[in-house]
């Protein structure tokens, strides 16, 4: 059904409905049409807009421009000409920061140095601040010093760069460049530039007293590095090495008098440190090469060179008027290289005698500073060694027992040594505690080799290893019942030897597990443990030291040193006394480096609880109190009046310089942390913490315990690594002393000549602020005076030896400035 008011379409319309039909449809009255003015151009052409009359905005030419005949011109927006002008200028700067980076390869080091500050990046990312602080992605992991894991140089763009290579994070080069970069940083803020000395220290104000520095500084940001770390390279592989032809026959010797010399001093003051040869079969081989003419194998004559080469540097360090000239040296060096070193020599395959000349090679070029260059022919003999299989133990029943010693020696020997130079340049290195299974070497000379104890140790592999376990692999429960005969063994070279073994095994597991990419990856806490178990593990190699070779009172701690017999150098068995501190102390310095640090605090209460924090804090600050005990130890061997006789005949004189280099810069570190207490972010101790160096009867640094409590609730408190007055003075008197000592060393040594330029920069920009007076320190222009007849003769080095040296003279004022990087524990730093 339709509904009533609606229509049916279906119903018809009947016709006779003529109303319907008349019906006319009229429509519907369109809209009126309303006159629109013309719409305003949304943009007038620029001569409309310079005349100032209405623009129609019809392109390509508007109706006014057609009707004046002028040209028509449309511009942009003033956002969008800004941004194609920002896009044009932005091109232009990266076209010019290319060219500055093209030209860093073709200047000299200062312009370097203005090239990469004028290209520094200011866009850096602040730490959040509450981060976790053991949380293993975090740059605040203890021992990450994540900024100096990371190349930020192109060190393939000069042959300068490229023969210092690069430096990693444990080495003492990327520490000073951190400290003068620090410095630059920290005193480019107005009102902390410092003003350099000349000979006595200035008046400091109040408004320069360490006291009263504004509180600006950045500390949330890591300091970027415009330093080329070539530049804070004190060692010498930009020097060439000539090849001396003085004779083209390479079989000739020296007479047998200056032979037997170079021999004996080889033997003597290098032999027991790297056994690399069969001391009795090499000396028997030699008297017989003398007194019965015969033609021995090239590469056995290429061995004799390379221990004449390294006899003489000893020689002309000891007596350096004596008749033969620096450049005899180098003589028995090309010798070598025609006879065992050519090209086609190094596509053969390698053998014994291949491995030792490598090493001696890379011994000779560590003499003579040439690290890079060491480090290149020390890890070819680590491959060669590998190829042959020495690093594993031999059960070969047809080898002599010597023999196996003899090669387990030389293992041994290239694994120090690689030690040694990974400790000095920072490098990642192949080198661990697993890659080995031979056994550490015996502590007996082989003219004993017969006796029955010595043949069972020989023989019965279980026994040597219950008898001989490296401190690094025992426990508490082992140390315990392990056996006591070890102290009673009678000096020897072999037992010298096998604690410089012990000891470095327990030092490159440091470098391999705090300072690698591993230990960047690992948690905080993680690495605080590993601090805690190697520390162990020298404290019990400390105790392991047998009486005559002991160089701390017995039973009164690490830092306690018998001067009594170390300062004795006619006594029994000196030398191998300082060789171990020496030695002992520079791991003590790289172990516990990463904790002496200025880095801001990223823990949090929410994180951690308040004892836990503290337990950590108080570890830090116990770790970096310990290196500054180190570096004054290491620094308190070194007589007070030293000569070269002394360093030479005394000291391991081819890392000596390496060795006093890590402590001072440690030093300069802790007096630059003196100068910006307001950053020093170190947690303080509690009250019985281990104090900075220590007041004994017996040893040479003296002051009162520096250690400040720490509430258990105030765990997130701002902290600083606490020196007492006096604390300050003995670190800067060692600070001084050993600049005496490089001071002495440069009167011979290029490579500690620049060493000293580089301390006595950060000394003379620290001075001021420390109120130290150096009228009566060494001074680069007594370091001029008495080396300057050292150009050409100091090394046979050839032209150009001092150019960069007289680089460092003139411009070293301007680039020696620096504060510690933030680093470590709760920094994001290096």
């Amino acid at each position: 059904m339709v509904p009533s008011g609606f229509a049916n379409p279906d119903q018809r319309v009947a016709p006779g409905n003529t109303a319907s039909n008349n019906k006319v449809a009229i429509p519907r009255l369109a809209a009126p049409t309303t006159f629109r003015g013309k719409r305003r151009s949304a943009r007038a052409c620029e001569p409309c807009r310079q005349r100032k009359i209405k623009c129609d905005g019809v392109r390509p030419t508007c109706g006014q421009c057609a009707y004046h005949h002028s040209r028509c011109l449309y511009e942009d927006v003033k956002r969008v000409r800004d941004q194609k002008m920002l896009e044009l200028l932005t091109k232009r700067t990266e076209r010019y920061e290319s060219l500055l980076r093209d030209l860093e390869g073709e200047v000299d080091a200062p312009t370097v140095r203005r090239i990469r500050r004028a290209l520094k990046v200011k866009n850096k990312k602040p730490s959040t601040g509450n981060d976790d602080p053991d949380n293993s992605n975090s740059d605040s992991s203890v021992g990450s010093l994540e900024a100096v894991d990371l190349v930020e140089e192109d060190i393939n763009r000069s042959e300068s760069t490229r023969a210092a290579g690069f430096f990693g994070k444990n080495s003492e080069v990327s520490w000073m460049q951190r400290l003068e970069d620090g410095i630059e940083q920290k005193t480019s803020w107005p009102g902390t530039r410092l003003q350099s000395t000349s000979g006595s220290s200035a008046a400091v104000s109040q408004s320069q007293s360490p006291l009263a520095l504004p509180a600006v500084l950045p500390t949330l940001e890591r300091l970027d590095r415009d330093i080329p770390i070539a530049m804070m390279n004190y060692h010498l592989d930009d020097l060439d090495i000539p090849v001396v032809s003085h004779d083209s026959d390479p079989l000739i010797v020296p007479p047998r008098e200056t032979a037997d010399k170079y021999l004996d001093a080889f033997m003597t003051y290098v032999h027991p440190t790297f056994s690399v040869l069969r001391k009795s079969t090499f000396t028997s081989q030699y008297r017989q090469f003398f007194t019965r003419p015969t033609q021995p194998p090239q590469k056995w004559l290429g061995i004799l060179n390379m221990v004449f080469a390294i006899g003489c540097r000893y020689c002309k360090l000891i007596d350096p008027g004596a008749g033969s000239s620096w450049e005899d040296g180098l003589v028995y060096l090309t010798r070598a290289r025609q006879l065992g070193l050519h090209e086609n020599v190094l596509f053969e395959h390698t053998d014994l005698q291949q491995i030792q000349l490598e090493f001696l090679v890379a011994i000779y070029l560590l003499c003579l500073g040439q690290v890079n260059r060491a480090s290149k022919f020390s890890s070819m003999a680590l491959r060669s060694a590998l190829s042959l299989g020495i690093n594993l133990h031999t059960t070969d029943g047809r080898t002599h027992d010597a023999s196996k010693e003899a090669r387990c020696r030389l293992w041994w020997s290239i694994y120090s040594l690689e030690h040694l130079l990974t400790s000095m340049h920072g490098r990642a290195s192949c080198i661990s505690e697993g890659i080995c299974s031979v056994t550490p070497p015996i502590p007996f000379e082989e003219e004993l080799f017969e006796q029955p104890e010595v043949t069972r140790l020989l023989q019965d592999r279980s026994f040597r290893e219950a008898q001989l376990r490296a401190t690094i692999f025992e426990t508490p429960s082992l140390l315990q019942s392990g056996p006591s005969w070890m102290a009673e063994c009678k000096p020897s070279p072999a037992l010298f030897f096998y604690h410089l073994t012990d000891l470095a095994l327990i030092c490159q597991a440091v470098l391999n597990k705090v300072y690698s990419i591993e230990g960047v990856r690992e948690r905080s806490s993680v690495t605080e443990h590993r601090l805690q178990k190697y520390s162990l593990c020298m404290d019990r190699w400390l105790a392991k030291v047998p009486p005559p070779y002991q160089f701390t009172i017995p039973d009164a701690g690490p830092w306690h040193l018998n001067h009594a017999q170390l300062d004795d150098e006619d006594a029994p068995h000196a030398r191998e006394r300082v060789c171990l501190a020496m030695k002992y102390y520079s791991a003590r310095v790289i172990l516990c480096r990463p904790c002496l640090s200025q880095s801001h605090s990223q823990q949090s209460s929410s994180t951690q609880p308040a004892q836990d924090a503290n337990d950590r804090a108080k570890l830090r600050t116990d770790m970096a109190t310990d290196c500054l005990q180190a570096a004054c130890s290491l620094i308190s061997i070194l007589p007070e009046n030293p000569d070269i006789a002394w360093f030479v005949r005394v000291t391991p004189w081819w890392s000596v310089l390496h060795f006093i280099m890590q402590a001072t810069t440690a030093l300069l570190l802790s007096l630059s942390f003196v100068c910006f207490p307001e950053q020093t972010t170190l947690p303080n101790s509690s009250s019985n913490s281990t104090s900075t160096p220590s007041s004994s009867s017996n040893a040479k640094p003296s002051a009162k315990s520096a250690s400040a409590s720490v509430s258990a609730s105030d765990h997130a408190m701002s902290n600083a690594l606490a020196l007492l007055d006096t604390d300050i003075e003995i670190v800067i008197a060692q600070s001084k002393k050993a600049l005496i000592s490089i001071h002495t060393m440069a009167t011979v040594d290029p490579a500690a000549r620049r060493a000293f330029l580089l301390c006595d920069g950060v000394v003379r920009k620290l001075a001021p602020m420390l109120k130290i007076d150096l009228r009566d320190w060494p001074s680069v222009e007594s370091l001029v005076g008495g080396g300057g007849g050292l150009k050409g003769q100091g090394m046979g080095m050839g032209k150009g030896q001092y150019e960069r040296e007289g680089e460092m003279v003139g411009d070293h004022a301007s680039r020696m400035e620096g504060l510690e990087d933030l680093v470590d524990f709760d920094g994001g730093g290096g």
